[in-house]
């Protein structure tokens, strides 16, 4: 199937990527900030929740795009998939980077660190799958598998986000 046909499928994706990126600004700006710690924690978690969504949305579009050249299906779902991987990586570096200056200051969540890991292995093989071209009828799947997993791993941030934002006492 071409990303072309597949639009209605990526539009709807980047639409739910999209209302994450949304619902995570609402809240931060409901929420009043506690102490440095829980500020620094709280807006690591919204800046990864709002990149992954903008990240989505992007990879969502850009198959569309390409398809619209008219290249081939192997082009633009390879392209796609080195975007969607560049993207991605950026993203954990630009965490690793935010996290240094305040590392020590809260524990680190290691369900969420486990969970989004895992979640994010699965989404790199879908994407080094497309490229290895190992199953080329199944292109489509892999890459539609590997946003519907980052969607995922924003979706159990903005989750954990939340609940360390409004704990049980403020429901």
């Amino acid at each position: 199937m071409s990303a072309i046909e597949a639009s209605d499928t990526l539009v709807g994706l980047a639409q739910i990527a999209s209302t994450f990126a949304g619902f995570a600004a609402l809240v931060s700006v409901l929420k009043e900030r506690g102490n440095r710690a829980e500020t620094a924690h709280g807006i690591l978690r919204l800046r990864v929740v709002i990149s992954t969504s903008v990240v989505v949305v992007v990879a969502c579009l850009v198959p569309i795009g390409l398809a619209n050249f008219e290249l081939s299906d192997r082009v633009v779902w390879g392209t796609s998939a080195v975007l969607l991987l560049g993207l991605n990586y950026s993203i954990i570096l630009s965490f690793f980077k935010s996290y240094q200056p305040v590392q020590g200051l809260f524990p680190p969540d290691r369900i969420a660190v486990s969970l989004v890991g895992a979640l994010e292995l699965m989404d790199q093989a879908a994407l080094i799958l497309i490229l290895l071209n190992i199953w080329p009828t199944l292109v489509l799947p892999l890459y539609l598998a590997a946003l519907i997993l980052n969607i995922c791993q924003a979706a159990f941030v903005f989750l954990r986000f939340v609940a360390s934002e409004f704990g049980a006492d403020e429901i």
